[in-house]
């Protein structure tokens, strides 16, 4: 059977991030990756706008979850109403700490690196909310475009684009223009693992440790890259004559020790709370005692929910079951139906990566994935996982590789993923809980 992927050589020359190799410089405006993001962003913002002129917003979540306004800062109404779907829910949270620093220890649990850009950008701009969707909007669109330049090594333009487009497009990708950590999760670890793949170990090293800094699976960026720096793919030579599976590929050298700045970034952060709240754990701790995770074994928030699963589709059925607050459209059960539905769409996303992507990348999404089901809370084992998934990127290139040479398929997903984010948009926009 024919590999998916394979190493190139070397390709000299510094790390631009916005020309091809072979064919020149790209127009970035016309690129993939920017009618990407400008497409599902006009989705995002009709579909919550409509939502929220039809419906109005759930005003008891505000008032528990906003109460001093931080979602509509501006004294117009319009502008209020037009930015709306940028904060909601844990974008409260992000603009706290961007305007106050960290004030409880419930929001430590938030990581600094993007409420730290937001208080730099607010003291040009005056205006958090604005700093944040412009980080966010900036992030996404150079993230995918480093996923781009990513894949282009290792797959065919089909399998690259269908990638860009099935993540811009997924039904959580709304997340991509809020006051959330994902688009520029997404930039710093795509661009890690991109400048690992060319071998600037730097970058790789500088990247991976603001991926640390910016949210707490980001330290798990480390294990690519210690792979990739060994086994590759990367466009150092390898050595020769190797006999046994498990020796390292390449040779070790000081450039090894770049990697380091990877733990840095999370021990940084960890330093700051001891020397300023005298807490140096106190992320951990507050994830368990104010946000209520658990651990329940690796993938442990699985098995929860599918051994519940039986009853949650009773609930549904029935119309009965908690709320997540008064007024929200979906209660706990049909929240933890949907999770395992974004559940089957990993699975179905390894199936098509097993054997077609790099070890390093299945590696990494296992790890992801496993941190991301194996802290439940007790009334959605599952919480979150849509988000999650949305930044595991070989995923969706398992899907890719699925949908590969067939034509209509891929169309009929895409066009089912951008409905959903239509949905799920509208119900983000009107404050129902999401993900």
């Amino acid at each position: 059977m024919e590999r998916a992927w394979v190493a190139r050589p070397h390709l000299r020359g510094r790390l631009d991030l916005f020309t091809r190799e072979q064919s020149g410089r790209v127009d970035l405006a016309s690129s993939l990756p920017v009618r990407a993001v400008v497409g599902s962003r006009l989705i995002v913002w009709a579909a919550g706008l409509i939502a929220l002129a039809i419906f109005g917003h759930n005003a008891s979540t505000v008032l528990v979850l906003d109460p001093n306004g931080a979602s509509a800062p501006f004294h117009s109404a319009a502008a209020n109403f037009l930015l709306a779907p940028v904060a909601r829910w844990d974008s409260i949270w992000y603009l706290q700490i961007a305007h106050s620093g960290y004030f409880s220890q419930q929001s430590s649990a938030m990581f600094p690196l993007y409420p730290l850009l937001i208080r730099i950008g607010s003291l040009l701009f005056r205006s958090e909310l604005l700093v944040g969707l412009a980080i966010s909007l900036v992030s996404v669109t150079v993230g995918l475009r480093l996923l781009e330049r990513l894949l282009s090594l290792d797959f065919d333009e089909r399998t690259v684009r269908t990638t860009v487009l099935l993540i811009a497009f997924f039904p959580v990708a709304f997340f991509f223009s809020t006051v959330y950590t994902e688009s520029l999760y997404l930039l710093v670890s795509v661009g890690a693992l991109y400048a690992a793949r060319r071998d600037r170990w730097a970058w790789a090293g500088a990247l991976g440790g603001l991926a640390a800094a910016n949210r707490s699976p980001g330290i798990l960026i480390a294990a690519p890259l210690v792979i990739m720096y060994l086994y590759g793919p990367r466009a150092g030579r390898p050595l020769e004559g190797l006999t046994a599976w498990w020796r390292p590929r390449y040779r070790v050298s000081a450039s090894a020790a770049w990697l380091a700045l990877v733990p840095a970034g999370l021990l940084a952060y960890l330093a700051y709370l001891g020397i300023a709240h005298g807490q140096p754990l106190a992320t951990f701790h507050a994830e368990q005692l104010y946000w209520g995770h658990k651990f329940a074994g690796p993938f442990g928030g699985v098995v929860e929910a599918i051994v519940r699963a039986p009853r949650d589709v009773s609930h549904v059925l029935a119309g009965t079951g908690a709320l997540v607050e008064p007024g929200d459209p979906i209660n706990w059960s049909g929240h933890n139906l949907i999770d395992l539905g974004f559940v089957t769409f990993v699975a179905v996303g390894a199936i098509g990566a097993w054997r077609r992507v790099p070890i390093a990348y299945l590696v990494y999404a296992v790890l992801l994935l496993a941190m991301a089901t194996s802290f439940p809370i007790a009334k959605e084992p599952l919480s979150s996982i849509s988000r999650y998934i949305l930044v595991t990127f070989p995923v969706f290139i398992g899907w890719a590789r699925l949908l590969g040479g067939r034509p209509r398929l891929t169309l009929a997903v895409l066009a089912t993923s951008a409905a959903l984010l239509a949905v799920l948009s509208g119900l983000w926009a009107t404050w129902a809980w999401i993900a």
